[in-house]
Order: C-alpha cells, then structure tokens, then sequence
C-alpha cells in the first residue's frame, strides 16, 4: 500500500519544534514536548529530542516507555492523570505526573516507595475549563501540605492547569495571574517556593508569542503548536506560515463524476448518525478520494494545498471533494495533498492503514 500517507518533513519538524523552544526560553518558560497527538511515533520522538527538548509528554504510558527506550535521559510525563489502577505503572514509566485525587497521591508514593523512587508531581488546579483540577481553595493547600509533609517519596514541583480542552475557555492574562496566586498560596502552605507553575498548552502560546504571558508562568505544555498551525482564527496567532507546515496527507482520487449537490430522495441521517443540510448548487465536478473518518476524524478539519479544492464531506472511507472550479484538470489516480488540524493529526498518526513517511 502507497496511499493514503502521512508525509512528516524532518526538517520543517525540527525547524518549528526549535522555534518553539526558543520563544518560551526566551520568557523563561519551559517546554515540555507532548507527543500524544502524533501517537509517540518514534521518527517524531527523535526530531524533538534533537531539537532540544529535555522532558516529554503523553496520556499514555506505552508512549512514555517507548520514550525511555529511545533516550533513558529524557524526563518522561504523564498528562492524564493516573487511574488508580495504573499507579505502579505510572512510577515505572514516568518521572513526572500531572494530579489532582490525594488518594491517588497516596497510592503513587505507596508505588514509588516499593520502586525505590521519588516520583515527581503537579497538582492540578480547576480554573474554569471543567476538566481536571481542585477546584477548592482549601482542599488544594491540604493536599500539597499533605504531599510535602507527609509523601516521602513524592516531590512536590508545582501547580499547573488546563484550558480550552472541554469548557472551551481562553487562555488570558487573566487566567495566567489566577494560577500564579494559587502557586503562592502553596508556596506560602508548604515554606518553600514551587519550582513550576505550568500554564496550560499550545492554546497559551499566543500569550507568549505576544508578550502578554506573566512572567510567574515557568512551564508549558506544548504538542499540537510544534506540529501544525491551527491557532490561526480563534487566536489570532499563526505558529508558522503554510509553507513551513511539516505533516501533509497525501490521498489518491478512485472516481471523478459530474453529480448532483444535493442528494435525491429522503434524507434520514448519515453513516454516523447526523443530521445534515444540503446546499443545492446544481452539478458538479465532485472527486472521491481513498481516505475517509476511520482514518482522519472529521474531514471538514482537511485544508488542501490547492486552494480551488473544496471539501465537502465524507464516510469512513472516503472523502468528497468538489473540484468544479479547479484550474488543474485532476483525472484517476492524481494525488491530493492536505495540511491538517489537531484531530486529524491525532487520528492519521494512529490510523494503521494510512502509511507515514519521513522525508
């Protein structure tokens, strides 16, 4: 099998994951390397490690093995905070964890005392995004005090938090300064200044890019701004141009038909159980490519190369293109290149049946 492929460019890869560590350094910020989107692939692993980056980061422990086996050196971290299940797991494979249950505090330092280890950790704090994180005041300085005081085997680094993953909130000024008083507050709790205070993930670095970050902010978890640049319209913030985006899908076209634009008949739902508007064009050029959402995700997230090709849908195994207004005349087996978005990234990257290649 040649296509579909998930062509990364090496040095494009590089060049951006460079440009990122060195924005942040500039404002003292840390980078920490998240590779779960691009599903730990080892090629990838290898760039940012070449790049610079000392400590890398994935929700999935496999990943974080796979890291270790590659460089020992490298600071391996758990994004998702553990399940109570995997804490023996989580000590083996990662350095550092993200919190935010004591009893799964607890549990880790029971783990790391039998692995005869400090494991290292954030506690998590809830600033509005409705995922993971104290909420409270008081339960998130008991738990630190607890950790420090009374978890010898855990090392308390810091606080960090997350946004724009689930409530969809902004990162802001605002935001930052709210993280960096509860890192006082534990400061002030345990008698001793935190050494991290993690200020969200590439949805913050359009701060930094425009030096609005506050500078109690030291940590940065980045993975989807060092790959593509999706921030564009909702951050007003362009990572790097078109022409420096490293990740390309390569998909092959198995049919051209001049069609209808809207489907004839009674519309219920589609394969994947949505409901759906038409938009009546009359006929036109419409190309099937040999990729589809069991591979990708969401289709409609695809931005060709050739900006005269429209995406206009898709099934699990084919996507639907509508090239009536293309000057190049496409025919049987062209291929059609795209830049992507985070959840295609996440998917190809994964998808068995789509080929990567590094050039």
């Amino acid at each position: 099998m040649t296509y579909p492929k998930f062509v990364i460019d090496s040095k494009k890869l590089k060049a951006n994951a460079e440009h990122v560590l060195k924005m942040c350094g500039q404002n003292n910020i840390e980078v920490v390397g998240v590779v779960k989107s691009v599903n730990g692939l080892d090629g990838v692993v290898k760039i940012l490690i070449e790049a610079g980056f000392k400590t890398l980061a994935s929700s999935r422990l496999s990943q974080l093995r796979k890291i270790k086996d590659i460089n020992s050196d490298i600071l391996t971290y758990d994004l998702r905070i553990p399940m109570l299940s995997e804490v023996n797991e989580v000590v083996t494979y990662a350095d550092i964890s993200l919190n935010s249950s004591l009893e799964v505090l607890k549990e880790l330092n029971r783990a790391a005392k039998e692995q005869n280890k400090l494991h290292k950790v954030i506690i998590m704090c809830e600033q509005g995004d409705l995922r993971e994180g104290i909420y409270d005041e008081e339960e998130l300085i008991k738990t630190a005090v607890t950790v420090e005081k009374e978890l010898d085997h855990l090392a308390l680094l810091g606080v960090g938090m997350n946004l724009g993953c689930y409530g969809s909130i902004m990162p802001t000024v605002e935001k930052m300064d709210e993280l960096i008083a509860k890192a006082e507050l534990v400061s002030n709790a345990i008698g001793r200044k935190i050494a991290v205070v993690s200020g969200g993930a590439s949805t913050s670095l359009p701060l930094v890019a425009k030096g609005k970050m506050p500078k109690g902010i030291t940590q940065m978890r980045i993975g989807d701004a060092l790959f593509i640049s999706d921030l564009d319209d909702c951050f007003e913030y362009k990572v790097f141009t078109d022409e420096e985006e490293a990740f390309t899908l390569h998909a092959e076209i198995i049919e051209i038909k001049e069609k209808p634009s809207h489907p004839i008949g009674t519309i219920a739902v589609d394969a994947f159980g949505n409901s759906k508007q038409y938009i009546d064009k009359g006929i036109r050029k419409r190309a099937l490519v040999a990729v589809g959402r069991q591979d990708l995700g969401d289709c409609m997230h695809l931005r060709p190369l050739d900006p005269s090709v429209e995406v206009i849908g898709g099934s699990s195994d084919h996507t639907i293109l509508d090239i009536t207004e293309c000057s190049k005349e496409y025919k049987l087996g062209d291929i059609i290149e795209f830049h992507v978005m985070y959840e295609n990234l996440m998917m190809l990257s994964q998808s068995e049946y789509v080929v990567k290649e590094f050039i």
